[in-house]
């Protein structure tokens, strides 16, 4: 359950940042810089990570939507223990959720966080919790999981 908690925790970090984007900085827009190392620019994303599949936002949303779907029933069968492999999925779920809410609500993710230092696409918490949690996954099963 604490898991389940966190990954809302996340996705609801993930929204409200985005609807102050939203609400607050133009398109295109960069609101806040410290150069070179991070910028915040409001992007809009009708596509995947790196823009892959662009403007296939409702195909992505309903994946999105049933990936989640797919980790809660993984919770209910699976009552996974371990806290490396809790946390993992935790913050893939939290990632794909907030994500998800953009793509079936708003037919667009909202991306800003912009590393200025690298060409590298913008992005959000969601995919920082994507990414983090794909990690701890590789990690939990690099070290735990002997199956």
């Amino acid at each position: 359950m604490i898991w389940l908690i966190i990954s809302l925790l996340i996705a609801a970090a993930d929204q409200l940042v985005k609807y102050l984007i939203l609400s607050n900085v133009q398109i295109g827009k960069t609101v806040f810089s410290l150069k070179p190392i991070v910028e915040i620019t409001h992007v809009q994303n009708t596509g995947a990570a790196f823009s892959m599949l662009e403007g296939k936002v409702w195909i992505l949303g309903i994946v999105s939507a049933i990936f989640c779907a797919a980790v809660i029933a993984y919770w209910i069968i699976k009552k996974p223990k371990h806290p490396l492999l809790c946390a993992s999925v935790s913050m893939i779920f939290a990632g794909a959720l907030g994500n998800a809410i953009d793509r079936l609500a708003r037919g667009f993710v909202v991306d800003y966080i912009d590393v200025a230092f690298i060409n590298f696409p913008v992005f959000n918490i969601a995919d920082m919790a994507i990414v983090i949690g794909a990690g701890l996954f590789i990690l939990y099963e690099i070290l735990y999981d002997r199956n």
